[in-house]
């Protein structure tokens, strides 16, 4: 076996190794929202406000109340806003 044999194997495998490498790490996986052990009891959502503030909404699963807090950009801090039961809102809702 000769050395340009060598030399050829030895691209091919750094071109096979390249495309895989190029497949798997250039399409990122998508993030998918699901409830895992403990965490599982709250459910978080980013939003906003009137298209000018920004907020985080919580859902308590357990308690089926909605929390919103919002960004007070002159402190830097999350401001607490207001909740909303989810069971009183939704419950002429059900089928």
């Amino acid at each position: 076996m000769t050395k340009s044999f060598w030399l050829s194997a030895l691209i091919c495998a750094n071109l096979f190794l390249l495309t895989g490498i190029a497949l798997f790490a250039g399409t990122p996986q998508s993030a998918v929202a699901q409830p895992t052990g403990l965490a599982g009891n709250f459910l978080t959502v980013a939003g906003e406000i009137q298209s000018k503030h920004d907020a985080l909404y919580i859902v308590d699963l357990r308690s089926r109340l909605l929390h919103a807090f919002y960004v007070d950009r002159t402190n830097l801090r999350f401001v607490y806003a207001d909740t909303r039961d989810l069971e009183r809102d939704f419950r002429n809702n059900r089928d």
